[in-house]
């Protein structure tokens, strides 16, 4: 295999759908050309990762390689040995605390329960069984994140596919299946921020549980699943290894006419394409439409990418009766006959994404082979042919892997509904400082509270353009900082007259050194870009530098190659370069003089804080 064309299997993701041997083998090929990969790729985001297990990880760590470098990372792997995970994180002096991880991959399985209620335990009893469990549990990861700030993936546990009790399984409440259930339900529910689960029990129930489970294999080599499973499980774990690292999809961009309903509009009219709840193929278009709505209302950016007139398109989402979906529910609607992988490009400018947080579904062939050859970054959809699959195929294919959460995600589509009336609003507006003030924005800046402390920190990760170093921090390295008494974590809320965007701007204050307030981390959504906001937060960073004695702010710039849009702020903010400001890798350091600092005007009334 030529280098070239190893390199486009790997970052054109066609490895994807291997089995595990094809994985494996192009696993072994990637470790012996990785150094040569890592020369020749320097946009790859590090990431140090350690896996251990009460199980053998040996093939899980070499799987997992090539669909974390498809994704963007540059892995630097340490592999515990076989069932070492209690024995390395309870020694405070082990190989996992000298490597010191950015994440950690813990894997475990049924066998490790040793402890179950008596057969005929009630549930209160059953339920203190659990508690104790989860007590333990607990202690151990906080233990861990005493000596380590690694962000934790941990798998919960597979329900076996044993039935000791038959149907009583279901009808004791101390039947062991019930108690794991049990147990992974109530950690759920008791986990700290800084352990992230990964979902073994729903991989496994996907999968079939009697091809998930391998006895053999686990007898002869301890491995904790079945061989088949490897790739599955591998890219579940690299998805949420990728979030870790800011690498998300934000946006689900749709064809129309055989994607979402049956037939093609332009031919066959508004009474003759599919969209009957009483027809198996209508409703199977009807179902993947309530999937889409379901996709908005967890945050997720809807656009619609299709070869049509607009006049004809919208006439479905306005007059059709049975059409789910409205013209209001996309953040993008783009309809014309130029080719797609253009219209994809002016979707992402229009949203103020990159391309590679698009997620592309169209039932072509031809046009999905296309998108995929010359937009590499967009991932596309391997659609199915028949439309009952398409909720399926898309559900686990875990597109939307994300690590947190918030109402920031949740009212975000709205946010974006909201803009056609903002764009009404520039063009009556004389100048664009007339526009802003006629925007009414309002804003809370001040320190992080508890409750924020996962939408800071994914707030952190998941942007690329407003981001003056992209230096990344796990929800469990942000609430160290928030301890640390030399450290300000610093927020801004944001609303206008149409939109309550919420928790908006990070930014990550480091007395360090004395005298100096260092600028760690600034980064700010897109989606309130030159609105003021960047002078307000200055204004108020002045001032928490000179409450604490600082004579001055130091700032960086570290370029990358999606944040050329701040490459300039710090200057038009009135920073000063530094004596020697850039070094050879284009880093630009800058200060500012807090005593003659002059407050930037805004047109943002801020609330108290």
């Amino acid at each position: 295999m030529e280098k070239s064309s190893f390199e486009q299997i790997l970052f054109d993701k066609t490895f994807f759908d291997w089995d595990a041997s094809e994985l494996l083998s192009l696993a072994r090929k990637l470790n012996k050309r990785e150094a040569d990969l890592q020369s020749a790729h320097p946009e790859l985001r590090p990431l140090k990762i350690a896996v251990l297990g009460t199980c053998n990880t040996q093939f899980l760590t070499l799987a997992l390689k090539p669909f974390l470098y498809a994704l963007g990372l540059r892995p630097q792997i340490y592999e515990g040995t076989y069932n070492s995970l209690i024995s390395e994180v309870l020694d405070a002096d082990s190989e996992l605390y000298r490597f010191q991880p950015d994440a950690l991959i813990a894997v475990r399985q049924y066998r490790d329960m040793e402890e179950f209620p008596s057969l005929l335990a009630n549930v209160e009893t059953v339920h203190n069984v659990v508690e104790k469990k989860i007590a333990a549990e607990s202690e151990f990861w906080q233990f861990f994140h005493e000596h380590c700030p690694a962000q934790v993936f941990l798998t919960n546990y597979a329900v076996p596919d044993r039935h000791v009790l038959g149907g009583l399984e279901a009808n004791l409440p101390s039947g062991q299946n019930h108690f794991v259930r049990l147990f992974n339900a109530f950690w759920l529910e008791r986990k700290p921020a800084y352990v992230s689960l990964l979902d073994q029990e729903a991989l496994s129930a996907d999968f079939g549980k009697n091809h998930w489970f391998d006895n053999s294999a686990w007898f002869l080599s301890k491995q904790p699943f079945a061989l088949e499973v490897l790739p599955a499980f591998a890219h579940a774990v690299a998805r949420q290894l990728a979030a870790l690292s800011g690498r998300v999809n934000k946006c689900l961009v749709v064809d129309l006419d055989n994607t979402l309903w049956g037939g093609i509009i332009g031919d066959d009219g508004l009474e003759g394409i599919n969209l009957d709840p009483n027809n198996a193929v209508g409703e199977a278009f009807l179902d993947f439409q309530r999937t889409l709505l379901r996709y908005r209302e967890r945050g997720v950016l809807l656009a619609v990418c299709s070869k049509n007139e607009w006049t004809t398109a919208e006439k479905v989402f306005r007059d059709h009766p049975d059409c789910l979906l409205k013209l209001e529910d996309f953040s993008a609607f783009v309809t014309n006959w130029d080719d797609k992988t253009e219209n994809l490009r002016r979707i992402a400018q229009k949203l103020n994404i990159g391309l590679d947080s698009l997620v592309f579904f169209d039932d072509n062939p031809a046009e999905r082979e296309l998108v995929r050859a010359m937009l590499p970054a967009v991932t596309v959809v391997p659609v199915p042919e028949d439309p009952a699959n398409f909720s399926v195929v898309l559900d686990q294919g875990g597109y939307f892997d994300w690590l947190q959460l918030s109402s920031e995600d949740l009212s975000r589509a709205v946010s974006y509904a909201a803009d056609r009336q903002r764009e009404e609003l520039s063009t009556t507006a004389a100048s664009y400082e007339d526009y802003l003030a006629a925007l009414d924005m309002t804003a809370g800046i001040g320190p992080v509270t508890p409750p924020e402390l996962g939408r800071f920190t994914q707030l952190v990760n998941k942007t690329n353009q407003f981001n003056l170093r992209t230096v990344r921090y796990s929800e469990a390295e942000i609430e160290k900082l928030s301890n640390n008494p030399s450290v300000v974590l610093l927020k801004a809320t944001l609303r206008d007259k149409f939109s309550n965007y919420g928790l908006i701007s990070a930014v990550i204050l480091r007395r360090d050194p004395p005298g100096t307030l260092f600028i760690d981390t600034w980064v700010m959504s897109c989606r309130v870009f030159k609105r003021g906001l960047e002078k307000a937060m200055l204004n108020r960073i002045a001032e928490i530098a000179a409450d604490s004695s600082c004579d001055s702010l130091a700032g960086e710039y570290i370029p990358t190659e999606k944040n050329g849009f701040v490459s300039g702020l710090f200057e038009a903010l009135g920073f000063t370069p530094a004596a020697s400001a850039e070094d050879s890798e284009g880093t630009r350091r800058y200060s500012l003089q807090v005593g003659g600092f002059v407050p930037h005007e805004t047109s943002i009334r801020l609330l108290a804080s």
